[in-house]
Parts: structure tokens; sequence; C-alpha cells
């Protein structure tokens, strides 16, 4: 079975094993029963899947898998193919690491999709990830931050790929995160819906990482590690469009990770609730890469989960390496948001690093459920706890406000509605540190909430 898998990988890579222009055949059905493959008899098909994904790859066809439980290890897709479960489908992993593709540097892929052109992977069946079965026995109890051994992740990845859809799927109990694009250029993401322990390590639902041109809509996301994350370590992430949809996440539910050497641009992110997160939206600029001209509207925010210190909005300008240049935000804007939180939002430039045209356009703040305690929370997050303050990085996660806005140029307020003072609490509104040039209707609130 490995040998097959290892030759299935082989296979892609060399241009698909010297076939011809892809010939569109709407009419052809790859079904794994005809390669010895079978629903709800405890054997492995992975044989049998692959076969059925090499017959209809590059041809046009689908491969269909129907209802019951099928079981499987790694898998390599192909172009110009649909990979289709049915109603009542599951498809299962074998928790054996040893049936899965390397990425390199001891990484590891469930399905893998190299250079993969106009490949959709569609339900309404489900994907089991198997996930507790390939970390460390009685994981939770151990209270390590990530398994020590070796797993499938991503779930599925899509790389150097085009033209990809994946619409109407389900996926559980995830090894590690569920879908990644990496130097992909046009791919949809429709109804998917993700579900794992709010506890799991590193599931991120959907990583972007160096690709464009890329739309998520309808994606109901709950996990243990970042709903959608996006990283540029290659090459900026632009025109990314995610709506219409909920995310839950024990960390960031829309973030801009550490890996954010040159940015993301031209971006939108609309008419979506964010639940029981530790960040609304985070945007960690800390490799160099100026973030810009990226939207954020229509979004219900509300925060939670186990952390001490929780941040709807979280934007920070830092650096990873004393020799590394600094980065920046540029063209940030949020509009029509509705905050719901005990913790506080923090938009923080650096004197080296600057927010430059800032908008905060109808945002609304209620302070709800436990009023966290900022001046005792902590120090500010820095996107993973291998990262440490460089000279010159500054740290105003403890200040009192509701809103924080420091080190930045050209920022436009307008109809704000924020948490008056009152007594017994020392919050103000917002606090500006460092800001030129404020436009707008919105005036800070008097009173000094018994701060000096």
């Amino acid at each position: 079975m490995k040998r097959l898998i290892v030759a299935a990988f082989s296979c892609n890579l060399i241009a698909g094993c010297g076939l011809s222009a892809p010939q569109q055949n709407a009419e052809l059905v790859c079904p794994p029963q005809a390669h010895g493959g079978a629903p709800d008899d405890e054997e492995a098909d992975t044989q049998a899947l692959q076969l059925a994904i090499d017959e209809c790859g590059g041809r046009g066809g689908v491969v269909v898998l129907s209802s019951g439980k099928w079981l499987t290890g790694g898998l390599i897709f192909g172009s110009d193919m649909t990979f289709r479960l049915e109603e009542g489908a599951v498809l299962q992993l074998i928790p054996d690491i040893g049936l899965y593709p390397e990425l390199g540097r001891q990484r590891y892929a469930a399905f893998y999709a190299p250079s993969a052109h106009r490949l959709k992977i569609e339900g309404p069946g489900l994907i089991d990830g198997s996930g507790p079965l390939f970390w460390d026995e009685n994981f939770y109890e151990l209270g390590i931050p990530r398994p020590t051994l070796p797993r499938p992740a991503p779930m599925i990845a899509f790389q150097n790929c085009a033209d990809i859809v994946v619409s109407g799927l389900r996926m559980q109990n995830l090894p590690g995160y569920a879908l990644s694009f990496d130097g992909c250029d046009g791919a949809s993401v429709e109804d998917v819906t993700i579900r794992n322990d709010l506890r799991s390590p590193n599931t991120d639902g959907i990583q972007i990482r160096n690709s464009s041109n890329i739309e998520i809509r309808r994606a109901d996301i709950e996990t243990g590690d970042d709903a959608i994350v996006l990283k540029s370590n290659r090459r900026a992430v632009e025109n990314i469009l995610v709506e219409d949809s909920v995310l839950v996440s024990d960390d960031g539910a829309l973030k801009f990770g550490t890996g954010s050497r040159f940015g993301v641009r031209n971006s939108t992110f609309r008419n979506t609730t964010i639940r029981n997160s530790r960040y609304g939206v985070a945007i960690f600029a800390i490799d160099g890469g100026v973030h810009e001209n990226n939207v954020f509207e229509n979004i219900t925010i509300e925060t939670g989960g186990r952390h001490r210190r929780t941040y709807p909005i979280f934007v920070d300008v830092d650096r990873r390496e004393a020799d590394r240049g600094w980065g920046g935000v540029d063209g940030l804007v949020f509009r029509d948001i509705d905050i719901r939180s005990g913790g506080a939002s923090l938009i923080a430039g650096n004197p080296k690093g600057l927010i430059r045209n800032l908008t905060l356009d109808r945002v609304t703040v209620v302070r709800t459920g436990e009023i966290e305690d900022l001046a005792t929370a902590g120090r500010k997050p820095r996107g993973n706890v291998m990262i440490t303050a460089q000279p010159g990085s500054l740290d105003y996660s403890r200040e009192e406000a509701d809103i924080v806005i420091a080190h930045a140029r050209n920022v436009t307020l307008n109809d704000l509605s924020l948490p008056q003072c009152a007594a017994g609490t020392v919050r103000r509104d917002m606090k500006m540190i460092d800001v030129e040039t404020i436009v707008g209707n919105w005036k800070p609130a008097n009173g000094s909430c018994d701060l000096p």
C-alpha cells in the first residue's frame, strides 16, 4: 500500500506521467468498488481509492464514494477531476503515519494535491481525521502544547494549484490543520463545515499561504487553533474574500499570521459572525512585511474561551528578530463592527513601523461577561510562545481602555459607540498614543474613569 502511494506521488510530480492534455468527459465515473474497495468492511481502501483517482485524473472524471465508512491512508490528487463524498459517506484516516506522503521537514499530508488544476472535492459526506489517535496517548491530560509524534497536517494540502473548488464538505476530529492553500492562484471554498475540540492542537481550519484570488463563503468552523489564517513567507497574499461565515476559535478567528514577510493585500472579510474566540481579528506584522488595503466589515465579534485575556481586535507591528526590518499596516478599515467582550482591542504600530490610514467606522463595543483586568493580564501576545521581545518592542496591552490606538497616522473615526465611564471602573473608552491627523465625527467621552 505504501509503495503505491509513493509511486502515485512521484507520478503526479512528473507532469502527469506522460498524459496528454486533459480530456474532459463529464460521463466518466470512477467508483473505488471497481478496484476492490468496499465501505463498512473494516479493510483499508487506500489502494482502491488511489486507483480510482488515477483513472479519473486528467480526464474530467468523478470519483464517487457511496454511503458507508471508507478507511484510507494518504492519497495523491491530480488535475481535471472531481472527488465526491455522497450523503452518508465517511472517509476516515487510518492512524499509521507511515501511510502518508512526506512534505519535507517531517511534515506529512493526508491528501496531497501538488500542482493540481481544475480539481474539485465536494460533499455532502464527511472526512474524519481520527485526530487523537495520532497524538501522544492521553494528550489532553499531559498538558503539553502540541503532540510530539508526527501526524498528517494538513488534512488536504493544495500546493501550486489553480482553479480549485472545495464545496459542501464536512470535516471533524482532524489531527492537524484542515485545508492548506500554498502557492495557489484561484480557489473557492463554499459551505464547508469543520469541527474540532477547542483544545485540539494546531488544528487551523483554513490556511492560505503565498496565494491569491481565493474566495471563502459560508464556512462554519469551530476549532482549537486559528479558524482562517493567512501567511506570506514567500510572496504576498492578495485578493482574498471571506464572507457569510461563522467562526469559533481557541485562538484567532480571522488572523494574519506570524509568517508575514510580504504581507496581506487588497482583501475583504465581511458578513461574518465570530463567537467564543480569543481573538476576533488578529493581525501580526512581525516579519517586515506591510499589510495593505484590507477591509473588515459587518462582523459580529464575541470573545471567549479558556484564555485569561481576549482581544476583539488585535493589530501589532513588531519584529521577530533584532536584525529584521520593521513592517507596518496601511489602509486598514473596520466598518460596521459589533463587539461583545470583557476584553479590549489593541491597534498598535511602532515608531519604526507605523499604522497608516486607519479607519474605524460604525464600531460598537459593549462590555459583557467578566470584565478582564487588563493591568494584570500579562504581556502582549506575539503569535508564538517562542517569539521574544526585541530591542524597540513596545507593549500597550495593559493600557486601561476598550480600544487603544498607538503610533498611527491619518486615522478616521466615525460613529463609534463605546462604553462610557462608570462608577468603580478604571477603563477609558479609548486611549491614543502618538496618533496624528484624526478626522471624523467621534470624540472621546469626558471623564477620567478614575485614572490619574
